[in-house]
This record gives C-alpha cells, sequence and structure tokens, in this order.
C-alpha cells in the first residue's frame, strides 16, 4: 500500500497515525503595489489640494480685480460729474456776465430816457429842466449814459448831457 491510501484508511486498533507535518507557510512579502497605491493617493491628493488653492487664489484676484473696475467706474463717474459741474459753472459765468450786460443796458436805456425828458424840459421851461437834472442825478445814471454815439458825427449823449448840465448849473 501506498502511502496515500494508508493516510485514506482509518486507523486499524485504534491508533491514531500523526499527521504528518505540514511544510510552514511561506511568508507573505510585502505587496510591491501598495507603496504605489499609497503614493498615487498621495500625490491625487496633494494635486486636488493645489487645484483649491489655486481656485481660492483665482476667486481672490477676481474679487480685487472687480472692487478695482468699480473703484475705476467710480472714479470715471467722479470725473464726468466734476467735467459737467465745471460745464455748468462755465454756462452760470456766461449768464452772469449775460445778466450784467443786460443790466447795463436796462440802466443805460433809463438813462438815455431821463435825457431825452431832459432835453425836452429845457425847450420848455429852466426850473422844470433843472429840477429834471437833479431828480437825474439823485438816481446815480449819469454814469450809465453812453459815451459814444450810436450815429456816426452825432454828439455823444454823455457829451449832451455835461452841455446841458453846464448851461443849467
Amino acid at each position: 500500500m501506498s502511502q496515500e491510501e494508508n493516510q485514506k484508511m482509518p486507523p486499524v486498533g485504534g491508533e491514531t497515525p500523526s499527521p504528518a507535518p505540514e511544510p510552514p507557510a511561506p511568508e507573505k512579502k510585502p505587496s510591491r503595489s501598495r507603496p504605489v497605491k499609497i503614493y498615487l493617493t498621495v500625490l491625487f491628493c496633494a494635486a486636488l489640494l493645489l487645484l483649491l488653492i489655486s481656485f481660492v487664489m483665482q476667486q481672490r484676484n477676481h474679487m480685487a480685480l472687480q472692487d478695482l473696475n468699480e473703484a475705476i467706474e467710480g472714479s470715471q463717474q467722479v470725473t464726468d460729474l466734476q467735467l459737467e459741474n465745471q460745464r455748468l459753472q462755465f454756462e452760470l459765468e456766461g449768464k452772469e456776465d449775460l445778466e450784467a450786460q443786460v443790466e447795463e443796458q436796462q440802466r443805460q436805456i433809463e438813462a438815455l430816457e431821463w435825457l431825452r425828458q431832459i432835453e425836452a424840459a429845457v425847450r420848455k421851461s429852466y426850473s422844470e429842466a433843472k429840477a429834471l437834472v437833479e431828480a437825474f442825478e439823485e438816481t446815480g445814471l449819469e454814469s450809465s449814459l453812453p459815451t459814444q454815439s450810436s450815429v456816426e458825427g452825432a454828439e455823444a449823449p454823455a457829451d449832451t448831457y455835461r452841455q446841458i448840465y453846464a448851461m443849467l448849473f
């Protein structure tokens, strides 16, 4: 009988044959793929971390650029408002100059009307002309009389008034 058959047969007479010693289990060699997997996992995590950091930095830069653009737009609006203000001030000065010219023209017209009344009074009555000259002096309009005539060759209204004044006083 072969050994294999012996082992398969039950023992006779109560003797138990001793089991054959099993060869020792081979030691497990550390797998080469495990450190590579850990290394790849660490690299992948590092790559994700770098992506997250770059995303956060990009968002911060984007926000900073938006703030800068808003500041530039705000300063542009301020500049536009300042230019509009200067333009309005220039127009206001122009209007004030025009108003001053209109006022001066009105004073001139009023002074010429006084002169016309004085000339008419000189033809009628000496005392009435003298009273009109004194009233005209009180108004302070004698300086508003034009010093040049608008009609070529005619005497200036201011000169006419001085002659009448010299004649009356």
